[in-house]
């Protein structure tokens, strides 16, 4: 079993690998990984750049710990109760979803985190479509691939969470339990226009949306009279929505679809 020490700077997740003639004071186990909370920032290297180093079981494990580390997973608990500093405590009273399947990434998706006020702290979500059929990711490329293309800015995450299971996730189930497990706590989602305009075919979508505070949307292509169509049934449902169109970019044409094509 490969052994860490993980180490937290500024809510950023740390970590190196124990050498062999290192002996751990006080370890911990999290699935087929072995490790220690540490105060000290020697060598330590940000999560993802770690993975390629790691065993295929190892790199699983670490991925799978740094998802619980967000309270929206189902797992969060455990690790809290396990070693208590690892836990995401960054204070806030908005917290803004990113989700999607980003396959691939590209510079439409990250102008809407560029667009988005940079005091939102703003988790990014790598899951499959609940509303297609479920496909076999790999997580462990796949978080490499996107921590390789995404430019973050200092309030954003990327939250491994829901990527190891193998299940449709819609939006409701964990929005549901954060909506009840911190039920002063702002849930607002970031999207573009063409989710939006989708929004009321989601997962009991009549429920989900007035558990939201607001829906930050960056366009793709649309006009106002399409932005006020969409938005009048969605207001309705949910009438203390907020919806805020951050505004335009150079890359509303994009789309990971096509570029899959392609």
């Amino acid at each position: 079993m490969e052994r860490l020490y993980l180490y937290l700077d500024k809510e950023v997740l740390k970590a190196r690998k124990v050498e062999a003639y290192e002996t751990l004071s006080r370890p911990l186990v999290w699935k087929e990984m072995e490790f220690q909370y540490t105060e000290s920032p020697l060598l330590m290297i940000n999560w993802p750049i770690i993975l390629p180093e790691l065993s295929p079981r190892t790199a699983r494990s670490l991925l799978d710990l740094v998802g619980a580390r967000y309270p929206f997973s189902t797992s969060y608990n455990q690790l809290k109760d396990l070693c208590p500093e690892l836990v995401f405590t960054k204070t806030s009273d908005e917290w803004v979803f990113f989700g999607g399947s980003f396959n691939p990434w590209h510079k439409g998706h990250q102008a809407c985190l560029d667009l988005l006020p940079e005091d939102k702290i703003c988790f990014i979500l790598p899951d499959r479509n609940p509303l297609k059929e479920l496909k076999v990711i790999e997580p462990v490329s796949t978080i490499i691939q996107l921590v390789t293309k995404i430019k973050f800015a200092k309030n954003h995450y990327i939250a491994p969470t829901f990527l190891l299971d193998f299940q449709k996730n819609p939006t409701i189930t964990w929005i549901e339990k954060l909506h009840h497990d911190f039920p002063h706590k702002k849930h607002s989602l970031l999207m573009g226009f063409d989710s939006l305009r989708g929004v009321l075919d989601w997962v009991r979508a009549r429920e989900l949306l007035p558990m939201i505070s607001a829906i930050y949307v960056v366009s793709r292509l649309e006009d106002d009279n399409e932005r006020e169509a969409v938005a009048l049934p969605i207001k309705k449902i949910a009438p203390n929505l907020h919806i805020e169109f951050l505004g335009r970019h150079l890359y509303e044409n994009l789309s990971s679809t096509n570029l899959r094509k392609n």
